[in-house]
């Protein structure tokens, strides 16, 4: 099994950082590619980020924690 890291997404093209609102799934849940898996806010509004692959989840960021553009915040089996 492949092991796919989610990064923290550039939502906008000022965006230096995002905070982690809300995991929308659990950790060990399967998601699958357009869910919607967790939301981000940055400086202007709160976005709902999709799955971009289908897989077994394991969150590796906190919620209500600020993370750099492109930093991990989750892996995915696949």
């Amino acid at each position: 099994m492949a092991s796919m890291t989610l990064k923290m997404p550039k939502l906008a093209v000022s965006m230096q950082e995002g905070t982690l609102v809300e995991w929308l799934v659990g950790a060990g849940e399967a998601v699958s590619v357009g869910q919607a898996i967790y939301a981000v806010e940055s400086e202007k509004t709160t976005f709902e980020v999709e799955s971009p692959f289908g897989g077994t989840i394991t969150p590796i960021a906190e919620v209500g924690e600020t993370y750099p553009v492109g930093s991990s915040i989750a892996k995915i089996e696949v």
